[in-house]
């Protein structure tokens, strides 16, 4: 960050030492190198915090060029599927394929009682 050598360090520390004094010279160093920890705590924080958002914004990137690619797919696909009929599309109109028989009117339960209750008014 600073490119300070250790000359210049120990300029620093001799001008301190004159400026503060010897008594006080050794609070004001544990106080600077308290600080110096916490700036660097809170740098590092910084740090990962936005190395996590970049990893989140590459994660989504890569997710909406996958999406692109289904969907591209599904252009592709759609219309080839569209012109061809499948197993489930009943093309030949064969009855043989549906899971029910057709409902004879006649017969049923529903259209019995009908009549039964249209004769029994009469």
């Amino acid at each position: 960050m600073f490119e300070i050598g250790f000359q210049e360090i120990v300029l620093i520390a001799v001008i301190a030492l004159l400026v503060v004094g010897p008594q006080e010279f050794p609070t004001l160093v544990r106080n600077i190198g308290s600080w110096l920890g916490k700036i660097r705590q809170f740098m590092g924080a910084v740090k990962t915090e936005f190395d996590r958002e970049i990893n989140k914004a590459d994660e989504i990137k890569r997710l909406m060029t996958k999406e692109m690619e289904v969907a591209e797919l599904h252009k592709n696909i759609d219309p080839h599927r569209r012109a061809a009929p499948g197993p489930d599309d009943n093309a030949a109109g064969d009855d043989s394929e549906k899971p029910f028989p057709p409902v004879d009117d006649a017969n049923s339960p529903a259209s019995a009682t009908k009549q039964d209750h249209g004769s029994s008014q009469s």
